[in-house]
Formats: C-alpha cells, structure tokens, sequence
C-alpha cells in the first residue's frame, strides 16, 4: 500500500498515557486508524452498508460480492464504480444471470446475526462447497506464513488497530488486505485476486485473529484449501472446514502450530 494511501486512513490523536511507575498522566500524540461506513449498492441484488477502514474500498466491495456467493468471477460484474459524489459508495451491477429476482439476498456476513436457528444454519453450512486437494507444505513454511504476513501490516504498524488477511500460492503472497474488520480483510485479499485476475482457489489464507465460522465459510466459497491464523478458531469454525475439507491451523507462531482439520496437507 502506498504511503500516502496509509497516510489517508490514519488520524492523530491527543491522549494521555500513564505507567506503573507513576501516577502522572502524560500527553501524547498517537495515530489512530479511521473507522467508516462504505455503502455497497448493487443494482436487482441488495445495499449493504459495512463498518471499514477507508482504503482498497473497490477489492473490498468485489470481495464481498464473490465470498458471499454473489459472483463466480470478475466477468460477473458489468459496471463497478465509486459513486463520484461520494467515495464512501460503490456501485455495482452483475450480468443479469446474477441478478436476484424477487429483491434483495440474504447474505452470510449481513444476515447470519439474524438466523432463526439452526435449521438455517444447517441449510447455509451445506450449501457451502467442498473444496480441492491440491495444496502442501511442510511444518516450517507453515510457520513462516504469519510472519510473512506481518510484513505487510503497515497500518497495524502504525495504529496497532488492524487486522489482516493475505493469500498465499506456491510461498508467495498474491494479495493482502488490511481492515479494521476481519471480514472486511479477508475480502480486500479476494477482492484484489480477482481485480488483478488471479483465481484465489487453491490457495493459503493467512489470518491476523480468530478464525470464526464466517471466515471458514468465506474461504470455502473461494476454495482457499488451507487457513493459517495466528489465534483460536470457534467450535463451529473447525466443524465447517472439516465438512468443507479445508485445513484449519490456529495458533500458528513461530516454533508451532495447531491443526484442527485435515491435517494431510502439512508434509
């Protein structure tokens, strides 16, 4: 990311700060990263309105649109564009094949807060797909993916307010996405594949958190084979990547991980 691009998403703060040594407060200058909304309107499918920081707004919003199974590829897309009266505002239309008769579709990332119960989720965990069996590396690249990652972290190394997320194809990192949100890393990350006209199937994901369920879901749809995080996944997380077939790695450090799924892929 460009250094004035970076420069665009992070404020100055005044604040004060206080040590265990002493009662006094301190005043500091600190940066901050910016939290925004960014409006993604797609024409016959739906507007959606994600919390973001302000940056690669357009892989973003072509991210979301493909993890969310609104698209199969870039060529689903006809129009995509910032609004010019607001660049806080995406506009996209799909080829009409893609288009939602009957209004708007429920989406993972907007509806999944709103589920009735876990029929739905049960519909929603089997209509993911399975993905291939192409990826292997040893325990040692394992390990090394994190800190190749947080090489790329340049707001986090400012601000200490970011996630990140980057995609990884025979040991080189393809694409990386930085957010507030982890989510909204992840999709930067596919968003800039398919921009860049990579197909993102058959990949690594390298995460900065948590792996939750919606993280694993997302990297079915992309047929990413194999997720290496830095923090824990939730129960429901390892279930899905088990069901998906998809190698699921937390607390990937510097001397070890843990594999909670289809552990064949670690040679």
């Amino acid at each position: 990311m460009k250094k004035q691009k970076i420069n665009d998403v992070i404020d100055e703060v005044e604040v004060r700060t206080v040590s265990v040594d002493s009662s006094r407060l301190a005043a500091q200058e600190r940066q901050v990263v910016r939290e925004a909304p960014l409006t993604i309107e797609i024409k016959n499918v739906g507007t959606y309105t994600i919390m973001c920081t302000p940056c690669d707004t357009v892989a973003l919003a072509v991210g979301f649109a493909f993890s969310e199974g609104l698209i199969e590829s870039r060529d689903d897309i006809n129009l995509l564009t910032k609004c010019p009266d607001d660049s806080n505002v995406i506009r996209m239309q799909l080829a009409p094949q893609k288009e939602a008769p009957g209004g708007e579709r429920r989406l993972l990332i907007v509806s999944s807060c709103g589920m009735c119960g876990s029929e739905d989720m049960e519909k929603l965990i089997n209509s993911l797909p399975k993905v291939a069996d192409n990826v292997r590396l040893t325990g040692k690249q394992l390990v090394q993916l994190t800190e190749r990652l947080r090489t790329e972290q340049e707001i986090f190394q400012r601000t200490g307010g970011t996630h990140a997320a980057g995609i990884v194809r025979d040991e080189q990192l393809i694409a990386a996405g930085e957010d507030v949100g982890r989510h909204n890393a992840f999709d930067k990350a596919i968003g800039r594949c398919l921009l860049d006209g990579i197909n993102p199937a058959a990949t690594i994901a390298v995460l900065s958190g948590r792996i939750s369920f919606e993280l694993v879901a997302k990297a079915a749809r992309t047929g990413v084979e194999l997720i290496a995080a830095v923090s824990a996944p939730s129960t429901l997380a390892i279930e899905v990547a088990r069901r998906c077939r998809i190698t699921l790695c937390g607390f990937v450090r510097q001397t070890e991980a843990t594999i909670y799924s289809h552990p064949h892929r670690i040679e």
